[in-house]
């Protein structure tokens, strides 16, 4: 039987209804015991528990107990959005670097119509009031948000207050910002940023100081050193500037932080939450009630690779993600080809259409904080807080940022972080796709790359993919290296070690010969012989090792490197006995194996 009801009794009726009343509630504790009890005697932190590069402990599952005891809840500051229909909207950056002001406009006109809102137009050469007036033509400037970098803030900001009154244009409008990092600029003299700001005062919107703390993720810093860095680096700007007179409640209004981006999901979603959080206890100290706070953010360059570079496209599709849900004011999608080549077109289109895809038909924007409640990202948020807070007061108890810095106290902390990540990548504890785990064994890199393409920027990859790059090179006069995975006996072992095999060599750019499989030595062995390769890698068993091992290596040690996949640890001291020592394996230094190679085959 059907009953017919308006929409407010049918709403009536859901409230009166509590859902799942007939379930009974299960406590963490009992989750945890049927988890234990799963593993089958395995250690339950060892297997499940996710040790982080901050020092977390993440647990494998968080229910709504482990919100009891987290004081923050409900008090992170919400981004102040001007349309509060659109509560987490935000803007949707495009960066230009000026050479010809004729073509960067047609340029800013065409990425307006595809939903870009915010342009950024970088100078190497100071514009004059002409070039400016060129560079804004036909821009609706009170609709579109302006961001400009020059070699003298002080002289655009002058020349864009002439070309409003020329144009009549209400500065009290126009949004946007002059770059001027004042730690960087001036370190202690903040005589010209001072000017800077008694000149902005035509522009109530406008911000004119840009603290760009991007710099700690793309130095390798940990999420935990980025945020209580980002807090020392905004609070000496406060102080430095309240020396100079200034209130802290208008340095405030004058700031926007820009931060770096990477590919840690949830802990780049939680860091925009935690400092929002943070940040709103640094102004109360200072008796600042607003607690608002611009953050623009850009994809870290850190993660990003020069080989198989469309995988770029994934990394900053889930980067961006992260950064408009964890909530900031702006964002600038990296072109997947920035690392190695001046972005092509097709690079900035797409990098552009990622932002407009979470918004058009993800709808992202719809949304203020969407992940407040979870309890695994509120919980990361307050170990988030909590750490960086730590780490901010130590910074503090050093005299503040500057002194910080100056006693290398941040340098160090950097450093020993980015040489972790390093480590991990080289020893592959730490994928990166497309260089040291499923490397595109069919690509090739030309030579002619800047020579300092491996170092100019801090990259995890770099040292791989420079390794990788030397094998290129190399073959572009010689033969390339062949690896010829020789398979035999045990099809599902054979078939794993052969994947392994090649996806480990195939890390250098060497060339893989795989085989379906041998059914007898004396077969694999001539044909090795026959065909001639660098290296010969045994695919096996643990068990056919027994019988092929010191055989094959015996057979073929005179005429090529002979390498065993797997480390069958009751047949090494006989193995090795007969002069084998080349294996590869799961706890295989990545690098170190690969170099030892690379010498050995003279590249």
């Amino acid at each position: 039987m059907f009953y017919l009801c308006d929409s407010n009794q049918k709403i009536k009726m859901m409230q009166n209804k509590k859902l799942f009343s007939d379930f009974v509630p299960v406590t963490k504790a009992q989750w945890k015991e049927k988890i234990i009890a799963d593993l089958k005697g395995a250690d339950f932190d060892k297997k499940l528990v996710w040790h982080t590069d901050s020092g977390f402990a993440l647990q494998p599952i968080y229910t709504g107990e482990d919100l009891q005891d987290l004081n923050y809840l409900n008090k992170i500051p919400l981004k102040t959005a001007e349309d509060k229909s659109l509560a987490n909207d935000w803007k949707v950056n495009e960066f230009f670097f000026v050479s010809n002001v004729q073509k960067t406009n047609r340029m800013a006109l065409h990425v307006m119509e595809n939903g870009v809102n915010s342009l950024a137009f970088v100078f190497n050469e100071q514009p004059g009031l002409t070039e400016l007036g060129v560079l804004l033509k036909d821009i609706d400037v009170e609709k579109t948000e302006l961001n400009f970098k020059s070699p003298d803030s002080l002289e655009l900001l002058t020349l864009l207050s002439q070309l409003a009154d020329e144009r009549g244009w209400n500065k009290s409008n126009l949004k946007g910002s002059v770059y001027c990092d004042p730690l960087v600029a001036e370190e202690t003299d903040f005589s010209h940023v001072k000017s800077l700001i008694e000149a902005a005062a035509v522009f109530p919107k406008f911000h004119f100081l840009t603290l760009d703390v991007s710099g700690f993720q793309n130095r390798g810093g940990s999420t935990v050193t980025e945020l209580g860095s980002a807090l020392a680096y905004g609070t000496e700007t406060i102080q430095k500037l309240g020396e100079q007179g200034f209130q802290p409640k208008d340095i405030v209004s004058w700031m926007r932080f820009n931060f770096a981006v990477g590919s840690q999901y949830f802990f780049e979603l939680a860091k925009f939450r935690a400092f929002r959080y943070l940040w709103a206890q640094v102004l109360e100290a200072y008796g600042v009630k607003e607690a608002s706070v611009y953050i623009h953010g850009t994809n870290a360059m850190q993660n990003k690779t020069i080989y198989d570079p469309y995988v770029n496209m994934l990394r900053t599709t889930t980067e961006t993600m992260s950064a408009v849900l964890g909530g900031v004011d702006a964002f600038t999608v990296m072109p997947f080809d920035a690392m190695y080549e001046v972005p092509t077109r097709r690079a900035i289109r797409v990098a552009r259409n990622q932002q407009s895809i979470l918004k058009e038909e993800s709808f992202f924007h719809m949304v203020a904080d969407p992940a407040a409640g979870s309890y695994y990202i509120e919980n990361l948020t307050d170990q988030l807080i909590d750490e960086s807070w730590k780490l901010f007061l130590e910074v503090d108890n050093k005299g503040g940022y500057l002194a910080a810095k100056e006693q290398g106290f941040i340098d160090k902390r950097l450093g020993n972080e980015a040489k972790n990540k390093v480590q991990k990548v080289n020893q592959r504890k730490q994928s990166v796709l497309g260089v040291n785990l499923f490397p595109n064994l069919n690509e090739k890199l030309e030579p002619g790359l800047p020579e300092n393409i491996f170092s100019h920027h801090f990259r995890v990859s770099a040292e791989v993919e420079k390794l990788r790059y030397q094998t290129d090179i190399y073959a572009t006069k010689n033969k390339r290296p062949v690896v010829w995975l020789l398979t035999y006996g045990d099809l599902t072992m054979r078939r794993a070690r052969a994947q392994f095999a090649s996806g480990f060599f195939g890390c250098a750019g060497y060339e893989i010969v795989d085989h379906p499989g041998f059914e007898n030595l004396e077969t694999a062995v001539q044909q090795v012989k026959n065909e001639k390769p660098e290296i010969v890698v045994l695919c096996a068993s643990d068990e056919d090792y027994k019988s092929i091992a010191i055989p094959a290596f015996e057979a073929l040690k005179e005429q090529t490197q002979v390498v065993l996949a797997g480390y069958p640890v009751d047949q090494l001291d006989e193995i090795k006995a007969v002069g084998m020592e080349h294996f590869i394996h799961v706890r295989s230094n990545l690098m170190e194996e690969l170099q030892k190679f690379q010498q050995l085959l003279g590249i």
